[in-house]
C-alpha cells in the first residue's frame, strides 16, 4: 500500500539506513571475527532491535529471512566501498570489519558525479559571462576592429 510522503506516518517512521551504521558498528566492535549475513542479522534482532522496521521483527521464518536480506544488501554495498572484507569459505559468504581504504570502482562511482557536477558549474559560469558579453556588444554602437574575444 502506497504511503504519502506527507502525512504523519511517512514523517514518523525511522529510516532503515541506520541499519548500517549498525552493521558497522557491530563489525568494528567484534573486528576479530568474521560473521555471516544471518548471524549479523540475528545478534542485531537481539542487541539492536530499533535498527530494523517493526515489521521485520517478528519470530517468524518470514522475518528472519527478511532481516538477513536486509542485512546482506547493506554488506554488499560496505563491501563494494571496501569498508568492510567479504569472503567466501565452505560455500558461505563472511564478512569483516575494514578500516582503511577504498575500492577504486567504489571511487570512480562517487567521484564522477561530482565531476559532472563541477563542469556544470562551469559551463554556467562561462554561460553567464557570455551573456554579459553579448549585452555590451549590444551596446556598442560599432565594435572596434582590435576587439578580441578571446
Amino acid at each position: 500500500m502506497p504511503i504519502d510522503i506527507e502525512s504523519d506516518q511517512w514523517g514518523k517512521s525511522k529510516q532503515i539506513d541506520i541499519l548500517e551504521v549498525e552493521i558497522e558498528r557491530y563489525l568494528q566492535k567484534n573486528s576479530e571475527t568474521a560473521y555471516t549475513a544471518s548471524e549479523i542479522a540475528d545478534d542485531l534482532t537481539v542487541e539492536k532491535p530499533e535498527a530494523f522496521p517493526e515489521s521485520v521483527l517478528a519470530e517468524r521464518d518470514a522475518a528472519r529471512l527478511s532481516r538477513t536480506v536486509l542485512v546482506t544488501s547493506r554488506l554488499e554495498k560496505l563491501a563494494w566501498h571496501d569498508r568492510v572484507e567479504a569472503r567466501t569459505l565452505d560455500n558461505e559468504s563472511y564478512y569483516t570489519d575494514r578500516e582503511d581504504g577504498q575500492f577504486p570502482i567504489a571511487e570512480v562511482d562517487q567521484n564522477i558525479p561530482n565531476r559532472f557536477i563541477d563542469l556544470e558549474q562551469k559551463i554556467e559560469e562561462i554561460d553567464d559571462q557570455l551573456g554579459r558579453i553579448r549585452i555590451l556588444l549590444r551596446d556598442l554602437d560599432e565594435v572596434p576592429s582590435d576587439f578580441d574575444l578571446q
